[in-house]
């Protein structure tokens, strides 16, 4: 049969027999709850510092004084801490210890030639040659490099033959 008809029906069947008709709230809209950001955040108390924080503190202060009249020698000598716990106290604590005097500047303090001895030994050099000996036998005598030697000989222009073949001298 025709649906629409038997629903009809249903309908008065249900009405016949003491049914009634209730009409219930359909979807209503819930707003989204808002975002964290939104809300008003209230501050939360700041922790308290524990004692190992505090006792690092403590000896950051007490290393940075004694970093500014002392070198890293000194300073392990009288705390009797590592040089590699004194020098990472230095770098989270901001601040530098002396530098020690009793080391040179490296390259910078060098000094390369004495004039003088230069001298000397393009003196002893030219005895060297007029005695005969090689530029290898002159240089193990005098205990030099070749390097110095060369820089010697075209410093005060002393005419040292070299061995047939081989190569220049090279820069000074």
């Amino acid at each position: 049969m025709n649906p629409s008809i038997d629903l009809e029906a249903a309908k008065a069947a249900f009405f016949s027999s003491g049914g009634s008709i209730i009409v219930l709230d359909g979807y209503q809209y819930v707003p989204h709850r808002p975002h964290r950001d939104l809300e008003v955040v209230r501050a939360t108390p700041p922790k308290p510092i524990n004692m190992k924080a505090l006792k690092r503190k403590e000896q950051l202060a007490e290393l940075s004084e004694l970093a500014k009249t002392m070198t890293y020698a000194q300073a392990m000598a009288h705390t009797g801490l590592a040089q590699t716990t004194l020098y990472r106290a230095a770098i989270e604590g901001g601040f530098a210890f002396q530098p020690d005097p009793k080391r040179t500047k490296g390259q910078l303090a060098r000094v390369y030639a004495d004039p003088a001895a230069d001298k000397a030994l393009a003196a002893q050099i030219t005895e060297l040659r007029d005695a005969g000996l090689n530029r290898a036998q002159a240089k193990t005598k005098l205990g030099i490099s070749d390097r110095k030697f060369c820089r010697v000989i075209h410093l005060f222009g002393v005419d040292y033959p070299k061995a047939a073949g081989k190569r220049c001298d090279g820069p000074i």
